[in-house]
């Protein structure tokens, strides 16, 4: 039988000589117009990590991602429901809505005249 060692140290995910993605980023800022081979190359040197070109493209896409300097919308009427309670209640309030409509194509009748 095989056991695991229970005293095993967690990951440090703020070390980047052990954190490649963090290696990654923190070059990206060092050096934020450099080639992913560049950036691999410094990776390398400061961290002495291994990490492919991939990953390079993979860390710096997903960096862009979260700061693409678009405006995020806030309390807008398009409000995702990010809830299975939200769900929920909308379901209800779309019941409510049938009953009082008498019919789907009352109830969209006037949630596009409500819309617009």
């Amino acid at each position: 039988m095989v056991r695991k060692n229970s005293k095993a140290k967690p990951s440090d995910r703020s070390d980047p000589r052990k954190n490649k993605s963090l290696a990654i980023r923190n070059t990206l800022k060092a050096m934020p117009g450099a080639k992913a081979s560049e950036i691999r190359a410094a990776v390398k040197k400061n961290y002495g990590q291994v990490v492919s070109q991939n990953m390079v493209y993979m860390v710096k896409t997903k960096t862009n991602m979260a700061s693409d300097g678009r405006v995020k919308a806030r309390g807008s009427r398009r409000s995702p429901m990010t809830s299975p309670a939200l769900w929920i209640e909308a379901i209800k309030m779309a019941r409510e809505l049938l009953q009082a409509t008498g019919s789907v194509a009352n109830a969209t009748a006037l949630l596009k005249a409500v819309e617009g």
